[in-house]
């Protein structure tokens, strides 16, 4: 489940920030944009997450 768990956390953690930063998080300014872009990567990168949840690991 960390799998699934962990890619979720850090693209809701780094909306988050970004959305307290407004406009300046997404420019290159701070590294928020370029975090975002690595977590959701990461997301695509580990393969759809409905198998792991209906496997249960």
């Amino acid at each position: 489940m960390i799998k699934v768990v962990a890619p979720s956390m850090a693209c809701e953690v780094i909306d988050r920030a970004i959305q307290l930063y407004g406009g300046a998080g997404m420019c290159d300014d701070f590294p928020l944009a370029y975090s975002y872009t690595a977590a959701r990567t990461l997301r695509f990168a580990d393969g759809p997450d409905v198998p792991v949840e209906l496997v249960g690991f």
